[in-house]
């Protein structure tokens, strides 16, 4: 690796600022070089279609090297730019409305020597002038960020970074908007191969107007959040799905909820059911087969993931995971049969008369054949998953031995 540090600044109609950013990241320079054992330290502005004077006062700053293009493609797209030009090996950039200090690039050049993969600046500290709403919205982004990874970050959407280069591989495709750095947190903390660390960093109220809107930007932090943690850790995305459905589904059966009695009190008292409770047993059963569903669907999807990120085995892992997994085809064929032993009276009365009682008589059939349903596409779902399921152990098994053929001096 070479010693060559590389500061990218996106920059959209930031020329109220544009100079000052400037000529604080050249004055810098010396003290990185001295304080991070650098032999060269490059400053790059990428001017994404701004249509004041940025590109004209940028260019203006000698030691500076401009990129510029007429369209408005992003933040993201214009750090992504100014990456692609870089010399260094080390990577950073920071905002261009004067909110960043450069000097604290040493810090955090410290942490991705010391083995970060990805080192943020946190603006999450009582001395940092972040408006109370984005405050409060990164908040509530590291928030779901934790209950997903279980940590993380305490700024998912800071605006000053070091990234190794290598860790750009892992960390792409990357959005080109303003949801570039949550997407970049939420990749870093998720990915077992790539590590990430923080530090407070001083930051002071920008100059100029914000191009960041709270509710369409907040939306899509949102969404970029969510859509990573279901690729990343699906698991825990529709495992949590099918907790809520299964959790859902329960009250129908032990509360009244304004009939006249709970079905399952009523059945315990009674030994039968009514055909009012009809549709509460119908929804239940939709309920409960698409917890079953989400919840293998996660599992699946998690050891395809694994399998891209060369995480842990899933199919030999311990835990309920590694449990589930293994045991998909048995659970198929049980609940199929389940569902043929809960049906046996009336698929008899039907063999021997023809016919099957109607409700009303006593013998409330309909019961049987809505969970025998449901047991039925629960018995199916499982046998196709692990049909799936067999596919990615197989593709786990020759990666594997690919593996340790590279590994054998006379492969």
């Amino acid at each position: 690796m070479n010693r060559v540090f590389s500061i990218v600044i996106p920059a959209y109609n930031e020329e109220q600022a544009v100079v000052d950013i400037l000529r604080r990241s050249l004055a810098a320079v010396p003290r990185l070089k001295e304080a991070r054992g650098l032999e060269e330290v490059e400053v790059l502005l990428v001017s994404d279609g701004s249509s004041d004077r940025t590109e004209e006062l940028a260019r203006a700053v000698t030691g500076v090297k401009v990129i510029a293009y007429p369209d408005n493609r992003g933040y993201g797209a214009a750090i992504k730019t100014g990456f692609e030009a870089a010399r260094g090996d080390w990577l950073g950039f920071l905002d261009a409305d004067g909110t960043c200090d450069p000097e604290f690039f040493a810090e955090l050049l410290r942490l991705a020597q010391d083995g970060a993969d990805v080192a943020l600046g946190s603006r999450m500290h009582p001395g940092s002038r972040m408006p109370a709403v984005r405050r409060l919205g990164n908040w509530l982004f590291r928030t779901l960020l934790n209950l997903i990874a279980g940590g993380g970050v305490t700024d998912t959407a800071s605006g000053m970074r070091v990234l190794r280069r290598p860790a750009l591989e892992r960390l792409a495709p990357l959005p080109d908007g303003l949801d570039f750095t949550p997407a970049m947190s939420v990749r870093a903390v998720l990915d077992p191969r790539l590590h990430i660390a923080e530090s407070p960093m001083p930051y002071a109220e920008r100059t100029g107007r914000s191009k960041l809107s709270v509710l369409r930007d907040g939306w899509r932090f949102l969404t970029i959040i969510l859509q990573t943690a279901a690729t990343y850790r699906p698991t825990t995305f529709f495992g949590f799905s099918a907790l809520l459905l299964a959790g859902t589904s329960l009250p129908f059966l032990f509360l009244r909820l304004g009939g006249p009695s709970a079905p399952v009190g009523f059945y315990l008292a009674n030994a039968r059911l009514e055909d009012w409770m009809i549709f509460r047993i119908v929804l239940v059963t939709v309920l409960l087969g698409a917890a079953v569903f989400l919840l293998a669907l996660g599992l699946v999807a998690q050891a395809l993931t694994e399998l891209i990120h060369r995480g842990e085995d899933p199919f030999r892992a311990g835990g309920w995971r590694g449990a589930l997994l293994r045991r998909f085809p048995v659970f198929g064929v049980a609940s199929l049969f389940f569902a043929l032993w809960l049906n046996r009276r009336p698929l008899s009365s039907y063999l021997a008369t023809g016919d099957i009682p109607v409700p009303g008589t006593g013998q409330e059939f309909w019961v049987f054949a809505v969970v025998g349903a449901m047991f039925t596409l629960i018995g199916i779902e499982l046998l196709g998953f692990s049909a799936v399921a067999a596919i990615a152990r197989l593709l786990w098994d020759r990666e594997a031995h690919r593996a340790r053929r590279a590994d054998r001096p006379d492969a």
